[in-house]
């Protein structure tokens, strides 16, 4: 029998009195397609299991690599690797209040994006040669930050400078053959297959990704977050770390076991540089990085990093809403509890914000490779912003690159994929309370109490 204080759901037998409000029915109508998963599900029940349990399958595909993953790291390090994901796939597999399709889509996803690590090294060691004699990757300009403060904003704008690269949604999620120079990186083929996956998913469970892209858009012809997934492909999950269990979320949180993925995302970036080289530098982005901010000039100690801020009374329940619209769709109905949910989310949310604080105030030396931007800073003038970064960073800024910045800016206007509803008491937070608890961080902003929560409703900047 599994600790089920170790998860967020509580049992949806016990919810009905409290009603809807703290425990939201799943917003996702599975297609009729996926009904027989159900039933076969139910066979397995009869004799004590579920029918996508997760831990051999990931295993066996992930120990397929070792005779590649030396590059890694020493065999100890790469061991606390596979410790977490047993840890993972341990949370999920005594997952009881996971259904029977979010156990199938969970076990889908997971091996899906492993499966990239393997073919990934095997790549590379057949053409190391050629990757290390003109694979470049040095001081990579790194966004980060709590989610919701402007990451992906930033990185979508600085990535329209043309002496620069950020990851193609599509290059992340299918990564070999890496795209070669002086092809158009909008007419390549695994665009449609990164696209069809995506699509499948919408056929499968309409309104899931809908839902999710009212908080983040997601396509295969975007940037992405890239050490989400090169966690991912190591099977180290992110966006389902709640649903995995207190448990798992403490692991993963123990830093020795991130240094080859670090190793990895070297090796990764070195290899896309080796066949489409970049003129000036790569502009990497994820939140992810902000918990592990020694492990960015551990491994890259000429990292330029940007690191955004916006005031947690904002970022806290905007984060639980967009995470719920995704781990919602794995639980079973009526059991998701937004409030024990909001813990579980406080554990990540006080990494992103006290992790950097710390580590600056202990290494004032690399305050020059730190940038600090602040989300209304960026709001109100986004290009501005960019031209502030590029001058600390000493970065080549051109009249071309301000055209594009502008253009994209006219194409996407915030909410053009809809707005999530959000308030600091649906998830049992208060302002006083956030402020109380992160008051050091607070104070250092310059962040406040506010009245109420209000966002801006597009840029405002003229373009």
């Amino acid at each position: 029998m599994s600790d089920l204080s170790n998860y967020y759901q509580q049992d949806p037998r016990s919810n009905e009195a409290i009603g809807l409000e703290r425990f939201p029915n799943n917003h996702i109508q599975f297609s009729a397609i996926l009904k027989p998963l159900q039933w076969l599900d139910n066979v397995y029940r009869i004799f004590g299991s579920h029918m996508f349990m997760t831990k051999h399958a990931i295993l066996k595909e992930f120990d397929a690599a070792a005779p590649l993953d030396g590059c890694l790291g020493s065999q100890e390090e790469l061991k606390k690797v596979r410790k977490l994901i047993v840890s993972y796939c341990e949370g999920i597999d005594n997952n009881q209040f996971l259904s029977t399709i979010g156990r199938f889509l969970l076990k889908t996803i997971s091996l899906n994006t492993l499966k990239n690590r393997r073919n990934v090294l095997h790549f590379y060691h057949s053409n190391k040669d050629f990757i290390v004699a003109n694979g470049n990757f040095k001081a990579p300009v790194i966004i980060t930050g709590s989610p919701r403060s402007g990451t992906t904003l930033l990185q979508r704008l600085m990535s329209e400078d043309p002496n620069t690269r950020s990851p193609y949604t599509f290059e992340l999620e299918i990564p070999t053959p890496p795209m070669s120079s002086g092809v158009n990186p909008l007419e390549d083929p695994r665009i449609k297959r990164s696209g069809a996956a995506i699509s499948s998913l919408s056929k499968l469970a309409p309104g899931f990704m809908e839902k999710f892209a009212e908080s983040h858009y997601w396509s295969p012809i975007e940037m992405e977050a890239s050490l989400v997934y090169m966690l991912a492909h190591n099977c180290i999950n992110v966006m389902n770390n709640a649903t995995a269990g207190r448990g798992y979320m403490d692991d993963f949180f123990k830093i020795e076991a991130i240094w080859p993925i670090f190793r990895y995302e070297r090796l990764f970036f070195t290899m896309l540089d080796a066949y489409r080289p970049v003129q000036s530098h790569w502009t990497l982005k994820a939140p992810i990085y902000a918990p592990f901010f020694s492990n960015i000039f551990d491994e890259y100690p000429d990292a330029r990093v940007i690191l955004t801020h916006r005031n947690p009374i904002y970022t806290f329940p905007s984060v639980c809403r967009t995470m719920e619209s995704w781990h919602i769709a794995f639980d079973k109905d009526g059991s998701f509890d937004k409030h024990r949910f909001a813990e579980f989310q406080q554990v990540y949310m006080e990494k992103y914000i006290l992790v950097p604080l710390k580590y600056r105030n202990e290494h004032p030396e690399k305050e020059k490779q730190i940038f600090d931007c602040k989300y209304e800073e960026l709001f109100l003038n986004p290009i501005e912003m960019v031209k502030r970064i590029y001058q600390k960073y000493e970065l080549e800024y051109s009249e071309e690159f301000e055209e594009r910045m502008k253009n994209y800016l006219r194409n996407n206007k915030q909410g053009k994929y809809g707005r999530h509803k959000y308030s600091l008491e649906e998830y049992g937070f208060t302002g006083k309370g956030l402020y109380q608890k992160y008051k050091a961080y607070m104070d250092h902003y310059g962040y406040g109490i506010p009245d109420k929560i209000e966002r801006p409703v597009s840029f405002n900047y003229s373009v």
